[in-house]
């Protein structure tokens, strides 16, 4: 009797010593740290595929009983620890003698990680996220590394729901860093905010909201953070409840008190909302909404294509709604026509019911922040991720489909493009008239220099009977680059009217020697402006004095223009 109440004293004083020890992880105290999704062709590592757990906290971790969900599949993981600011490797059974040096956890039912796109979410064993990762294709940030062989790190493990922005192929040699830390670690943080992108309507009794980044619960969840405005009579809808949306928190669901009415026009305000890195969305806090009615008859149409991305750029197709209602744009579908008029498999531009508004466009690509960072996308919410379809650089036909009906159809060309341009790499087509087919030529026009060479997510608007008439003028005769105040850049500008002229603009000193060149036989329209910071073209600050505007132009017609314009440069005696 004696012994068996010291051996049962001595379980539960073990089993208090593990309970003390070890715990069960919270949301971000343990996160996926590095995905192996395509281990072939390996570069460096063993052709197995892995995923990495990092332990963020100060105390041990027990993995036991945490569930590991990839795409459709789950599994329960196996007991064990995780040390403190510790790693951990998953791996299959395969991998077993693959990764010595690493903290390794053996998987015995191993859920095959996609290789393109896919997700992964980590469960507590009360299943409450404890982290999720939805990946694709365009993470990788660059084209020679996502074919195989690369893993996925994440960037700051400080701000682990900053998703697509914090992670990136590893630099390392070998391919990727399982067990270690992460090639592309770095100190890094945007600052991003849970900005507001876009809403849908499933029914009139609810509002599916979508933002930028994971959104605290407890914020998200405060039923006084939105309101809804009907336009015409000013009547304020209140939520009843809203439900905050695992595993990603990067949507909601409001329910209202009352429904919205058909053919009515509202704006949603939010408030008060907060990331789950702590910053407040500020601006991009408000959309118009309405709910959709099934598209018309070419209500939706092509508005601008770039069918022949520079390096590295992902191309875009963009489409704007003519129509006077809200569409909803999971009935439309994008197909691409190959030379023997057979299709390829429809993409449907989204899963969510996305609305787009009269008036609204919106460009479609398969790598946003490389699109927006070569092209500067001034509307963020113009822009969507989906798996595009096909487009062929010397040209191709594109469709584009409501259910059965047909919205548009382009046969876009290489040839369209401006034809006194060398090479139309990079440089997007945009529609002239939403009156007259995308079917032909001269319902295209390049899009010119002054523009950045293509808009996604945006419409030129061309004030109509532009003028004609060709006007230079500098902005700024008199500049000095030092100064604190005033004019620290000299500014000329030139407006085209509707016309497209290839133009050179450049600098000289009162001798008649080039100094810069801003410009060098490049595509201009509308108005175009450049700035000159008193530098020569190897960065070095010029002595004041006299200097020299000289812009040249001509066009498809053979007419040239050319101004030249003096402005003086000042600098500051020290």
């Amino acid at each position: 009797m004696f012994l068996t109440l010291v051996c049962h004293a001595l379980v539960m004083h073990a089993v208090l010593l593990i309970s003390a020890d070890t715990s069960s992880p919270k949301i971000h105290e343990v996160v996926i740290h590095e995905i192996m999704a395509k281990p072939t062709p390996a570069k460096g590592l063993p052709p197995i595929e892995y995923l990495e757990v990092l332990n963020r906290t100060n105390e041990v971790i027990n993995l036991q009983g945490c569930i590991l969900k990839v795409n459709n599949r789950e599994i329960s993981l196996p007991a064990v620890t995780l040390p403190p600011q510790g790693l951990g490797l998953l791996c299959p059974q395969a991998g077993v003698d693959s990764f010595l040096h690493a903290n390794t956890i053996v998987v015995s039912r191993w859920p095959a990680i996609a290789d393109d796109t896919g997700t992964i979410v980590l469960y507590s064993p009360q299943r409450e996220v404890i982290h999720a990762v939805s990946y694709n294709r365009s993470w990788y940030g660059h084209p020679a590394k996502d074919d195989g062989g690369y893993s996925l790190e994440m960037v700051n493990d400080a701000i682990p729901c900053a998703g697509k922005s914090n992670w990136r192929a590893s630099t390392a040699d070998a391919g990727g860093t399982p067990g270690n830390l992460n090639a592309a670690a770095a100190d890094w943080d945007e600052q991003l905010r849970p900005d507001l992108l876009y809403s849908s309507i499933p029914d009139s009794n609810h509002t599916r909201l979508v933002f930028a980044l994971p959104l605290d619960s407890n914020s998200a969840a405060t039923t006084t953070n939105y309101e809804l405005t009907e336009t015409s009579t000013g009547r304020l809808l209140r939520p009843s409840s809203v439900t905050v949306i695992p595993p990603f928190f990067t949507s909601i669901l409001i329910s209202w008190e009352m429904p919205m009415r058909p053919e009515e026009k509202y704006h949603l305000h939010t408030k008060n909302l907060i990331s789950c890195t702590g910053m407040e969305s500020l601006q991009n806090t408000a959309l118009p909404l309405a709910i959709p009615a099934p598209a018309g008859r070419q209500q939706v149409l092509f508005s601008e294509i770039l069918f022949d991305p520079a390096k590295d750029i992902s191309g875009f197709i963009e489409i704007v709604n003519t129509g006077g209602h809200a569409v909803d744009l999971q009935q439309l579908v994008f197909k691409n026509i190959r030379g023997d008029a057979t299709a390829d498999p429809g993409k449907r531009l989204s899963n969510d019911h996305r609305i787009l508004l009269p008036g609204q466009c919106l460009a479609f690509t398969s790598n946003a922040m490389a699109l927006c960072h070569r092209y500067g996308c001034t509307k963020p919410r113009g822009i969507q991720e989906i798996n595009m379809p096909a487009t062929y650089v010397a040209g191709g036909q594109l469709l584009l489909t409501a259910d059965t009906m047909i919205q548009d159809l382009v046969s876009y060309n290489a040839d369209w493009h401006f034809r006194l341009l060398n090479d139309g790499e990079g440089i997007s087509l945009a529609r002239i008239s939403f009156e007259r087919p995308a079917a032909t030529a001269e319902n295209w026009t390049s899009t010119p220099s002054n523009d950045g060479f293509a808009t996604p997510g945006w419409i030129k608007e061309v004030p109509a009977g532009s003028s004609e008439a060709l006007n230079f003028s500098i902005l700024t005769p008199f500049f000095t680059p030092e100064s604190a105040s005033g004019s620290q850049v000299a500014k000329c500008s030139l407006d085209l009217g509707k016309q497209q002229w290839m133009g050179t603009v450049s600098v000289y000193d009162i001798t008649g020697r080039p100094i810069r060149t801003l410009a060098r036989n490049t595509l201009l329209s509308g108005s175009a402006s450049w700035t000159w910071d008193g530098c020569d073209e190897k960065k070095v600050l010029l002595p004041a004095g006299v200097y020299i505007f000289l812009i040249e132009i001509f066009n498809l017609k053979g007419q040239t223009r050319r101004w030249k314009e003096p402005v003086v440069m000042a600098r500051n005696f020290h």
